[in-house]
């Protein structure tokens, strides 16, 4: 739809992928004014690398209302959402299956999780994300560039139409640079980056295969992780007959014209005499490690990949960014309400980047773990007929599938990754209770202030999350009422959103391990403690409306 584009807004988005729009939802859900600038006039046609959307990003979008539209825009084909499975080509030799991996199965087997995880292509993800924000009540222009933006008392920014040349001015309270490794907001906010930028490249391929479902032999998975003498490959089936594969390990200067696709496409699909492979979409990107030394510079902020690109080894990227949206959406929404001091936005930096510096670390060791143990295999595999049948030719594939499950799992299963993200900033409460060691493979959840609050499944089956309140909720264990209504008037009287809840369940008492629990909006909680503390004092710090060494120290 057209969109009149205002002259001021509270906060302009500039760049509008699912990192802008995730922003865009979170503020406007809040009734804060919101203006997507993006250049492509539709949802682009072309593919783009992102295709899984893990089980907190999920949880964020059941909290937008949208997750079930995800879900249905999905097209990997039924029975495939499940785990990885390591072959030597999608028609070849099975090296082994493994369901762990990225927490497909059904959120219901986990008490952890409020939604499981999706593979899902960014196209798709982004029709539903653009469509919610609109309804949302952001505004979204589409076929418009920044071309230049400044910051003084307020923020404005000059746009241009990218096929009429019209030029526009708008002005903000803030803005966000939400518009990738390019990022004019950056380059703007004279930012700079730290890390390694074109480690290596990728092809990234889509292609079509009739019969090949069929005919696959593998245990279907969501993740085809291939090994051949010749090479590697990461499949993911996106239809009946269409599959979208990343083949690493080439140097940054390759040529996709200089590359023999069609005896590439036959080794993915493990048949020679294969008809021509019709490639819908075949390209490159490059993998790069850089992270933003600021996220932001007055009011100019940085999101997504604007502020952090890692290797795609673990599918952080995305995750990440809406993670960052999500974050700096509620705390900017509270600055613009009144009802927070600007140390809380001081605290989107301190909250987001070592969460970025730890993905990126995290990601490059993926690489690592699998380029060694591959090439080994790969070696062994060119000195073997490593298609033989007979058992000790399937023992061996067998081993071949552990050691590479060994070298990977940490890129599959990333529970820490995901759901153990442990902010410490000046607005949470220090808390010098012990707590399991971080770790990328597992997640022991606590609520110690900083950490994702425990989730569960409430008596009737739904999710503890969906009893929160929209804004800070005080999770009260029974017997401190009376200490949660003179929490609920102290918040009152600062003008803060507060919700109360009274969780009776022994499983709630040992997650928990506190009288009151303040969680953020975010889900994230901001402090723990007992019931004769100043409720005043925690407010004041969980608002960033005190400075760092006024910080509280809650209760063990």
């Amino acid at each position: 739809m057209d969109f009149d584009i205002p002259t001021r807004t509270s906060v302009l988005i500039v760049g509008g992928g699912p990192v802008g729009c995730a922003l865009a939802i979170e503020l406007a859900s809040r009734g804060v004014d919101a203006v997507v600038v993006e250049k492509d006039l539709t949802t682009p046609a072309v593919p783009v690398k992102a295709m899984l959307l893990n089980p907190r990003t999920l949880e964020h979008m059941a909290r937008w209302g949208i997750a079930d539209e995800i879900r249905a825009a999905a097209v990997t084909p039924d029975g495939w959402l499940q785990g990885v499975t390591f072959a030597t080509s999608l028609t070849g030799r099975d090296l082994g299956h493994f369901r762990e991996g990225f927490d497909f199965h059904s959120e219901h087997e986990s008490e952890d999780l409020r939604e499981r995880a999706q593979v899902v292509m960014q196209p798709d993800t982004l029709r539903v994300m653009r469509a919610a924000m609109q309804r949302a009540g952001a505004g979204y222009a589409a076929g418009w560039e920044v071309v230049r933006i400044e910051q003084g008392g307020a923020v404005t920014a000059l746009l241009r139409h990218v096929e009429t040349g019209e030029e526009r001015h708008i002005g903000a309270d803030y803005a966000v640079g939400a518009d990738g490794a390019q990022s004019i907001v950056r380059s703007t906010a004279g930012i700079t980056r730290s890390g390694r930028g074109g480690i290596s490249a990728t092809l990234l391929l889509h292609f079509r295969a009739p019969g090949v479902l069929e005919d696959y032999r593998p245990t279907p998975a969501a993740f085809s992780n291939l090994t051949h003498p010749e090479g590697g490959a990461l499949v993911v089936p996106i239809g009946s007959d269409l599959f979208c594969a990343h083949v690493p390990g080439y140097p940054v200067d390759v040529d996709i014209a200089d590359i023999d696709l069609q005896k590439l496409g036959r080794r993915i699909i493990g048949q020679d005499t294969f008809e021509e492979v019709e490639y819908v979409y075949a390209g490159v990107y490059k993998v790069h490690e850089r992270i933003a030394d600021a996220y932001r510079a007055g009011r100019l902020f940085l999101a997504g990949d604007a502020a952090h690109l890692y290797a795609p080894f673990g599918g952080h990227n995305l995750n990440s960014g809406v993670g960052d949206a999500v974050d700096l959406g509620w705390k900017l929404a509270a600055v613009l309400g009144g009802w927070a001091g600007d140390a809380l936005l001081d605290s989107y930096e301190q909250e987001r980047r070592p969460v970025a510096i730890r993905n990126a670390a995290e990601a490059s060791g993926n690489v690592a773990r699998f380029v060694s143990e591959a090439k080994a295999i790969m070696t062994e595999m060119g000195a073997t007929d490593y298609l033989a049948t007979g058992v000790a030719a399937e023992a061996r594939r067998r081993s071949w599938g552990e050691r590479l499950w060994r070298a990977t799992r940490q890129q599959y299963i990333a529970r820490g990754i995901v759901l153990d993200q442990r902010y410490a900033s000046a607005v949470i409460a220090t808390d010098d209770s012990a707590v399991t060691p971080w770790s990328s493979l597992s997640y022991d959840p606590v609520a110690k202030p900083g950490h994702r609050a425990p989730h569960m499944r409430l008596a009737d089956g739904t999710s503890l999350y969906e009893a929160f309140g929209p804004e800070f909720t005080l999770v009260v264990a029974p017997g401190a009422e009376a200490a949660a209504e003179q929490a609920l008037a102290a918040a009152a009287e600062r003008g803060v959103p507060l919700t109360s809840l009274v969780l009776d369940h022994p499983r709630a008492r040992a997650l928990y391990g506190a009288p009151l629990v303040l969680v953020r909006p975010d889900q994230h909680v901001a402090w723990r403690g007992s019931e004769d503390i100043d409720f005043a004092s925690v407010l004041e710090v969980a608002t960033g409306r005190v400075s760092t060494e006024h910080a509280l120290v809650a209760a063990a």
